[in-house]
């Protein structure tokens, strides 16, 4: 399953043969840049959810829990801010404190392009609708296994999401160690969109702060440009620590009390699990 969904991606990423005469700007851009593609993408995922037993829609309807609590709802979406700024605006150089307190904005009038758009629109919409389709397939595969499916689909649909970087070695001159550096960093931004997804229960959340990280990165350094720089120094490597471990421990102090209750009715709501002890059982506080 985990294969198929790279396939679709291969399928309906990179897909040319939807492009349209430059002289129609828009329908080039959108479809040139694989928007069309991504939304064709998620129309097949969701019904890939529901021949597999799951909600059709990925975008859960709110319903109050009496384990959510909107203090951590929005801590949660203070830290995917901070997460988009520390990404967007990090700046390093030889000095160890430029990894953690030194950003520069570089935001340039010419880089306001529909190109730039699109190209950030297509990745915040393709890509999560494969993390999308990830999760599902983990939860799906350990749906009884209530202790470790929640982790696991986390962290292995963030790990995927690094990993399917790997193929930007080259692209536009981003180097291989570059290349490292990002699926390694990456990872924390995964983590996270994962449990914001799994929280809200919103797929359009992720897809949102994803397609801003992009669109910021392009309005830097124009959208045909190396994704990525890693020039080696220990400033690089503490900043690669912070983007992964950050995440990390946030989202692990989200794995329990009645944030994990929250998550799982969520789970459940997505699998079409109809008999969760977690739904409307109050949960201590941690």
């Amino acid at each position: 399953m985990l294969l198929a969904v790279y396939f679709l991606d291969q399928q309906y990423g990179p897909d040319v043969s939807l492009r349209i005469s430059r002289n129609l700007r828009f329908l080039h851009s959108v479809t040139g840049q694989g928007v069309i593609a991504a939304l064709a993408l998620l129309i097949i995922a969701c019904f890939l959810g529901k021949a597999w037993g799951c909600h059709f829609n990925p975008n859960l309807k709110f319903i109050k829990s009496r384990n959510f609590q909107i203090s951590t709802f929005i801590l949660l979406l203070a830290f995917a801010t901070l997460d988009l700024f520390y990404n967007a605006f990090r700046v390093t150089d030889k000095q160890i404190w430029t990894a953690f307190f030194y950003f520069s904005s570089d935001i340039q009038a010419k880089y306001f392009t529909l190109p730039s758009l699109t190209s950030a629109i297509e990745p915040g919409i393709l890509e999560e609708t494969e993390r999308y389709l990830m999760i599902l397939i983990f939860l799906t595969g350990f749906k009884y296994a209530r202790k470790w499916r929640l982790p696991i689909a986390v962290y292995a649909s963030g790990i995927l999401f690094g990993l399917s970087h790997a193929g930007n070695v080259g692209w536009n001159g981003e180097t291989f160690s570059a290349t490292i550096a990002q699926v390694i960093g990456v990872m924390g931004s995964g983590f996270l969109w994962a449990a914001l997804y799994l929280y809200t229960g919103k797929l359009w959340l992720p897809m949102l702060y994803h397609f801003l990280m992009d669109y910021l990165a392009n309005l830097q350094s124009g959208w045909n440009s190396a994704g990525w720089t890693f020039s080696g120094y220990a400033s690089d490597y503490i900043q690669e620590i912070l983007m992964v471990g950050v995440p990390l421990v946030f989202t692990i102090w989200m794995m329990y009390g009645k944030r994990r209750a929250v998550i799982e009715e969520n789970v459940d709501r997505l699998l079409n699990l109809k008999d969760s002890k977690f739904i409307n059982k109050k949960v201590s506080r941690n």
